[in-house]
């Protein structure tokens, strides 16, 4: 137990203390309440027991002054949730939108009241429209598309029934050829089916994507119809039940690096392999990032160390692939730059085996850091050097265009003369993994054309810039060279 002495407090801005803000999204799992501030409609980004922010519509830009009072009403259709007055705080550019936040004015709201009448108001509306209430709501080639995904899985679990059953009342699967053989069998023939239904619910999601009144009853849909039958497999299940508390973790990505059966039956293990399909584009693109430590580190000069950092690393098991090979041909000192204490500990455990092999000829450095603090790279990076090769691709498909760009920008000027970024992100193509991740698994991401790949580096200026696709055409990877010393 810590004495009052042991208590280390906060730093910073951190000293003066600030109600705990949730973001709409985690809040209100179906759909978040509406912000009507002054009359005027926005969607709510996310709300504390003090004040709220909100993102105006597209075109709408706030025409009153920071420092004015408004009226604020949180409505959930035509039900009232919150109806009060605040004072706008801060407004601010978002993209095509605007941000405002705001103070309340009189008493703090209550958030488990207010999730307490909007669970009670969904109930409502959904009873009195009947539970097929959302089947109005989605089109019906869309539900068409979910019967036909359904009844392949169903057709194979069917098939598989009784050599699962037995495997059941056996605790597991015997470790037979025979079952092996089944097993190959069964997913040879699966995959080309699955893939087809696949890139048919990409098409027909795709248009949603940008359209919140369309997409969010077709995703309620797909979670009540299709996700529990996904769950057979381990890599959907984490993926949407995210125990961790957020998608993609590091345990989630090892599933991809070890690509291996997973599953007590058959069938589990089909649901896995499928589920490996999607997810293949994180092995791809990690070792086009292995690839460009390899090169970064072949050409430096005799005795110059190589410089790399990880943002947002993950696993690092490119980084750990790397450190396997027998020598170096020139030191390398690794940082690691993560959120997730689990997944740093994970990392650092992996990599350092590799690094006390090399002798000297190798180090590694983690760091855990806040989202904010992410932000804020220049500043997170400041005692660092000048690194040879900076990359991050699996953290700017969460962050809006603009976060992104202010990203891109202070890590480049982290980057040595020569050296080079590497910014990765999702791909917004036919093939790419729209349906599955933010349908089936509730797996939000942007998803980014060619042209705003180039966008992401808008800040940035006298650098080489080369745009490549994993093999599986479903990632892209922004190289970004800045050019050597005069």
């Amino acid at each position: 137990m810590k004495t009052y002495e042991d208590l280390t407090g906060a730093a910073g801005r951190k000293v003066f203390y600030r109600a705990e803000r949730f973001a709409a999204a985690d809040l209100f799992r179906r759909r978040p309440p509406a912000a009507i501030i002054d009359g005027v409609h926005y969607e709510l980004e996310n709300l504390s027991m003090t004040g709220l922010a909100a993102r105006a519509p597209a075109g709408e830009a706030w025409r009153g002054d920071v420092g004015s009072d408004v009226s604020v009403w949180l409505q959930q259709g035509n039900a009232p949730l919150f109806e009060g007055a605040g004072n706008v705080r801060r407004v601010e550019p978002a993209g095509r939108h605007s941000r405002i936040a705001l103070s309340f004015k009189g008493a703090p709201l209550s958030i488990p009241d207010l999730v307490s009448r909007h669970n009670e108001n969904q109930l409502l509306v959904q009873l009195n429209g009947g539970l097929g209430h959302l089947r109005g709501e989605v089109p019906p080639e869309y539900r068409r598309h979910c019967a036909d995904v359904l009844h392949l899985l169903r057709g194979y679990r069917s098939a598989l029934k009784d050599v699962d059953s037995t495997a059941a009342s056996n605790g597991s699967l015997p470790d037979t050829d025979r079952v092996a053989t089944l097993y190959r069998m069964a997913e040879e023939r699966m995959l080309p089916e699955w893939r087809q239904l696949w890139h048919e619910g990409n098409a027909l999601v795709r248009p949603l994507m940008s359209d919140a009144a369309r997409l969010i009853p077709v995703k309620q849909f797909t979670e009540s119809v299709l996700t529990p039958e996904f769950m057979a497999g381990a890599i959907w299940n984490r993926s949407y039940r995210k125990p961790l508390g957020y998608p993609g973790d590091y345990a989630m990505m090892n599933y991809v690096y070890e690509w291996q059966p997973v599953g007590d039956t058959i069938y589990e293990r089909l649901m896995h392999r499928i589920g490996l399909d999607v997810a293949e584009c994180i092995a791809t693109r990690m070792v086009m990032v292995q690839e460009a430590i390899a090169e970064t580190v072949a050409t430096r000069a005799e005795g110059d160390t190589a410089r790399v950092l990880s943002l947002g690393c993950g696993p690092a098991q490119e980084v750990a692939n790397f450190l396997r090979a027998p020598a170096l041909t020139a030191p390398v000192a690794f940082t690691l730059v993560d959120q997730d204490c689990h997944a740093l500990g994970h990392a650092y455990e992996r990599v350092y085996r590799e690094v006390v092999r090399h002798n000297n000829r190798s180090t590694v450095e983690c760091l855990q850091a806040s989202f904010a603090q992410l932000m804020r790279a220049s500043a997170l990076f400041a005692a660092l050097p000048p690194q040879d090769l900076i990359y991050s691709v699996g953290l700017l498909d969460y962050l809006s265009m603009r976060r992104v760009q202010e990203l891109v920008r202070a890590l480049f000027e982290k980057v040595a003369p020569g050296g080079q970024l590497i910014i990765g992100n999702m791909a917004d193509v036919a093939g790419g993994n729209q349906w599955p991740m933010e349908f089936i698994c509730d797996w939000t991401l942007h998803y980014r054309s060619e042209a705003e790949m180039h966008d992401m580096a808008a800040l940035v200026s006298g650098a080489t810039m080369t745009l490549r696709p994993d093999p599986t055409g479903r990632v892209y990877l922004l190289y970004i060279t800045k050019p050597g010393a005069a």
